[in-house]
């Protein structure tokens, strides 16, 4: 074969590597980039060698069942795990999704995410099929120690809309489509199944690899 013939040839094997490699990565199979939310929105240190991502919606019913599991995941591994919430309303599904994460990132600039976040996925029930969804987001505000009227005007900042677009934004990036989908450390899991099936073997995977 030709010189020129294997180099063209070995330019696009490259190529293709190059290619797939970016499908994978833009997918959640390869690789990510720090993982990142506003500050109220993550637990965990820093330096943790195992990092979850979570895209959520308050008002899915899936993410409301994964959370007991969420939960245990973070009281075993305790400090050798971050956590990162993120914000991923099904509007056309879940019509008080949006609103749902508008009034936790309020919480979250007082510092009760967590606090409200908890309340949401406890009593789901109670605030989604209540004649006012609206008005009973607002009532767990105030459960969750936060001033009712506050939260609906900081609601309706730009700034708050931006913060959740930009998670929208992300996840759409990377390929998610059901809420909650987990990425830890890069690798994707969906639904609560997947999550103690396949994630927590995972979780010690890397925890073995990292001793």
């Amino acid at each position: 074969m030709p010189q020129g013939v294997r180099r063209r040839l070995a330019s696009g094997v490259v190529l293709a590597a190059v290619a797939v490699a970016v499908v994978y990565a833009v997918r959640g199979f390869g690789p990510q980039s720090p993982e990142k939310a506003p500050a109220f929105r993550e637990k965990g240190p820093a330096n943790a060698p195992v990092v979850i991502a979570e895209f959520s919606d308050f008002e899915c019913p899936a993410c409301r069942a994964a959370e007991p599991t969420v939960r245990q995941i973070l009281s075993l591994y305790g400090s050798r795990v971050r956590f990162v919430f993120k914000q991923f309303p099904l509007e056309k599904i879940h019509p008080w999704a949006l609103q749902a994460a508008l009034d936790a990132e309020c919480a979250g600039r007082e510092g009760k995410f967590w606090p409200f976040h908890d309340l949401l996925y406890d009593h789901q029930d109670d605030w989604v099929y209540a004649k006012s969804p609206k008005d009973a987001l607002l009532s767990f505000a105030r459960k969750a120690g936060l001033d009712p009227a506050k939260v609906k005007a900081c609601a309706e900042e730009p700034g708050i809309l931006a913060s959740i677009n930009a998670d929208i934004a992300e996840g759409n990036r990377r390929w998610v489509g059901a809420t909650p989908t987990f990425f830890i450390n890069g690798k994707r899991f969906v639904g609560m199944e997947q999550l103690a099936g396949l994630g927590v073997p995972w979780i010690d995977r890397i925890l073995k690899e990292k001793k």
